[in-house]
């Protein structure tokens, strides 16, 4: 089992080697579903320096209509650098944007909060792109407790109570998950909720891992970030989910990478 920490730490991944990972993801233009491509990973050696790796999901390598992301044209390479790709980095909020202060504090993020930090709690969204980028759920191997950081989806298609309702809540408070499977475009959607009000969806490459989390032994939803409408949709709502899965999944075989490196 590959051992995560919380997204603002990093985890054990070998003798002397620590890492943080992002799943990669991407929205199909035709069902306007996120499916993942890969993982971004942030590793850092013995001495505490960091490098950045990027791969795609082994099982993406012999699909012929996959479109590779500009950068990463090769599907059977572990791509590795000492700085963060451009694909990415382009995606991280600069220091010159005089919304930036509005940025953070919309993400929970104080003023010197790190690239990867923002990139973490933002998605590294952009309007009219289909790339998002989803933290990996983390596992403490001792307790078996799972964190995991996402935006809802699916707010602007929400009542106008629920938007409203996202308006007024605070960091901290309690939220729902619920299965719905009499919805009509996935029965495995689950919906996040406050009371009886539906705010949105977990995003469906989280799915699996949301669903052995309700089949674990409890959990806990909590409010991160809530914004008013004015603020880009994407970026209305970011919780934090919290228990003990009843497997963690991104140790499927359908979530592994080639092991070579060049």
């Amino acid at each position: 089992m590959l051992s995560i920490e919380p997204f603002s730490t990093t985890a054990s991944t070998g003798v002397g080697a620590r890492l943080s990972r992002l799943l990669v993801t991407r929205r199909d233009a035709r069902d306007m579903t996120y499916r993942a491509l890969g993982f971004l990973d942030r590793v850092f050696d013995e001495s505490n320096h960091a490098s950045y790796q990027f791969s795609y999901l082994t099982q993406l390598r012999d699909e012929e209509s996959f479109v590779p992301l500009i950068g990463f044209r090769d599907r059977s390479r572990v791509y590795t650098s000492p700085r963060m790709f451009p694909t990415f980095a382009e995606r991280i909020i600069g220091a010159e944007r005089p919304d930036r202060t509005e940025y953070l504090e919309a993400l929970g993020l104080s003023e010197d909060a790190e690239p990867w930090e923002i990139l973490t709690s933002s998605g590294g969204h952009r309007d009219g792109d289909p790339i998002e980028l989803i933290p990996v759920p983390t596992i403490d191997q001792q307790s078996m407790q799972s964190t995991s950081l996402f935006l809802v989806h699916g707010i602007r298609h929400m009542s106008e109570a629920a938007n409203s309702r996202i308006e007024q809540l605070l960091p901290g408070t309690a939220l729902e998950l619920r299965h719905d499977p009499q919805n009509k475009f996935n029965s495995r959607t689950i919906d996040v909720m406050d009371g009886e009000l539906k705010l949105g969806y977990v995003p469906v490459p989280l799915l699996d891992h949301a669903h052995s989390v309700l089949n674990g032994s409890g959990y806990e939803l909590e409010v991160v970030a809530a914004n008013s409408a004015e603020a880009h949709p994407h970026l209305r709502l970011l919780v934090r989910l919290t228990g003990k899965p009843t497997e963690y999944v991104f140790d499927r075989p359908e979530w592994a990478t080639p092991h070579r490196e060049t």
